[in-house]
């Protein structure tokens, strides 16, 4: 595949997810009503009725399952990402992990919950993500599951991600995966509560966080 086609077909593929989950967002607006809060204020996207995401099943860095029960009765960001990748997931997370020792120094309490599941289950093991997401901070948190799990969950939260291989390579192992860095936040009934998009800046996160949960 071309350079110009691998382009082409990952910005179909972004504007699929994006646009699943513009529509999930619709529904999610007009199902229930949920606390409200100074949305002038809130630099992501903030969601004013939360929305219940479609039952999957993970397994964690722990080998303990993780799956929508394990949203509930906390605060979750979870990012989707694979331990290869050059730029954007090393960069989102040191800025969760600079977000996360904000709050820390300011005292907040009800502290999230942050998340990594891997979208490259065919090279990301238990011990290889857990290696990866606690260099970030100790307390992070990793996840995996079979390709199809993993397809299902990121095409419902609108999370685009395509295999790249390097066109004349006969190493298939030997790829690249582009794609979208969005954030999702889940509140402690476990609904989708708001999303950011890049760039992330932790400063900014910590804010909308405080903000959520103050």
């Amino acid at each position: 595949m071309s350079l110009k086609a691998k382009s082409v077909t990952f910005t179909v593929v972004v504007l699929l997810a994006l646009a699943g989950l513009l529509s999930g967002i619709f529904v999610g607006q007009h199902v229930h009503f949920k606390k409200k809060i100074d949305v002038s204020r809130f630099h992501g996207t903030y969601l004013e009725n939360p929305r219940q995401v479609n039952q999957f099943n993970l397994t964690g860095i722990d080998e303990k399952p993780f799956d929508n029960k394990s949203l509930k009765g906390k605060w979750t960001l979870m990012f989707f990402g694979f331990t290869n990748c050059g730029y954007v997931c090393p960069t989102t997370m040191a800025e969760l992990s600079k977000m996360y020792r904000i709050l820390e120094e300011k005292g907040v309490k009800n502290l999230p919950r942050v998340v990594m599941i891997s979208i490259d289950p065919e090279r990301d093991n238990q011990e290889k993500l857990g290696h990866y997401v606690t260099s970030f901070h100790p307390d992070f948190y990793g996840a995996r599951g079979d390709e199809q799990s993993i397809k299902l969950m990121t095409r419902e939260m609108g999370i685009a991600y395509a295999k790249v291989i390097e066109k004349g390579s006969n190493d298939t192992t030997n790829y690249d995966i582009q794609h979208s860095g969005a954030l999702m936040l889940f509140n402690p009934q476990g609904e989708l509560n708001a999303f950011f998009t890049t760039p992330h800046h932790a400063d900014l996160l910590a804010k909308d966080y405080m903000l959520l949960v103050s």
